[in-house]
């Protein structure tokens, strides 16, 4: 696993002071939901894009229904829809796609 830290959320009252991380090589997302970090290799995921508040199928990591959030698809998995707010969903989101492998 590569350890450098490219992007780590501030924990906000939207996130409920979880926070989520991105690597160079993975996406962690600490989920006191779940009791345990979520980590998604980078080769693992499918899509990722910023949307609006609003009902989203899959899990839902935080308060992400009621502002703008992040929504992570995984390649496979029991959990592949994944929707968290991280404290800038944009900047998020950039980092995310520039650590994917080309497609």
């Amino acid at each position: 696993m590569n350890d450098t830290l490219l992007y780590e959320s501030k924990r906000t009252g939207k996130s409920l002071w979880q926070q989520y991380c991105i690597y160079r090589d993975r996406v962690e997302l600490q989920s006191w939901f779940l009791f345990h970090t979520v980590v998604v290799p980078a080769n693992e995921i499918q899509a990722v894009e910023v949307r609006p508040s609003g009902p989203i199928w899959g899990v839902k990591l935080d308060n992400c229904n009621f502002c703008r959030h992040v929504l992570l698809i995984k390649k496979s998995g029991l959990f592949k829809r994944i929707g968290f707010s991280p404290d800038e969903p944009d900047k998020f989101v950039e980092i995310c796609k520039s650590i994917l492998p080309d497609r």
